[in-house]
């Protein structure tokens, strides 16, 4: 490719001329970014899709923490007796750490 290349060079061809010559013999591999008609337009079309997406998907993620909001205290709803013992251990450990 390099000796194609050089060889065109010293023709004097142009640089559209160049390329044209190596996408008809080489396919269109060799250009550095996809063409833009046919089934390569989704090589410029999904990475900005995929961005979008993952911006809403995060945006919606945080919304529903946010409406989520702290978790609160255990509720009450444990068998009777169980909020006062465990009130008591903690007046007991607060009774025995004091110094």
């Amino acid at each position: 490719m390099r000796n194609e290349l050089m060889a065109a060079i010293d023709r004097g061809d142009s640089d559209s001329l160049v390329e044209q010559a190596f996408v008809q013999k080489y396919g269109p591999t060799v250009l550095a970014a996809p063409t833009t008609s046919g089934f390569d337009r989704t090589a410029w079309i999904f990475p900005a899709v995929a961005f979008v997406v993952g911006v809403a998907l995060v945006i919606l993620v945080i919304r529903a923490w946010k409406k989520k909001g702290p978790p609160g205290p255990p509720s009450s709803g444990g068998p009777p007796g169980v909020n006062d013992e465990l009130e008591s251990f903690r007046q007991q450990a607060l009774e025995e750490t004091e110094v």
